[in-house]
């Protein structure tokens, strides 16, 4: 079995917009299996947007714990989805900065995971998004996204 490297976080100090918004998603998008988003009882959301992201669903399932939340209110519903050309569109078609993926309009929580392993997790409402880096590939990828605030965490 392969050994991996430990694993480095990075968090985004600013939140990336306009091309730089793109890049990251099409980084995100080109090197994922899937991604997820989220949404919560408890507020609304735009269904017709949701909607577009159906062909491409893999699952949906509640759970109160995801990338970075846990919660003792109502579950969340997470919609599993293939990460690919067609998603990659609408994600920037909807949206443009990480976190416009925030309630009353759009899910929140944008969380893109390759090979099992959650690479880039986001909570919108707070913010907050970053990277765990396990492979000097992966940390290219980040550092190659032009204009990318990134700071290293210990």
């Amino acid at each position: 079995m392969k050994k991996h490297k430990e694993i480095e976080y990075w968090d985004l100090t600013e939140n990336p917009k306009g091309e730089i918004y793109k890049s990251l998603v099409k980084i995100l998008c080109d090197n994922s299996d899937k991604f997820y988003f989220i949404t919560r009882k408890e507020l609304k959301y735009n269904q017709e947007i949701i909607m577009q992201f159906e062909p491409y669903f893999i699952e949906t399932y509640k759970t109160n714990k995801w990338a970075g939340t846990e919660t003792t209110t109502a579950a969340a519903t997470v919609f599993v989805i293939e990460s690919n050309i067609e998603t990659y569109k609408l994600l920037v078609k909807y949206a443009i900065s990480l976190y416009d993926w925030v309630a009353p309009e759009l899910p929140e929580d944008l969380t893109f995971i390759k090979n099992n392993f959650t690479w880039f997790s986001c909570t919108t409402h707070e913010k907050f998004a970053g990277f765990s880096i396990r492979s000097d590939y992966y940390k290219s990828l980040m550092f190659g996204i032009k204009g990318l605030k990134l700071e290293r965490i210990k």
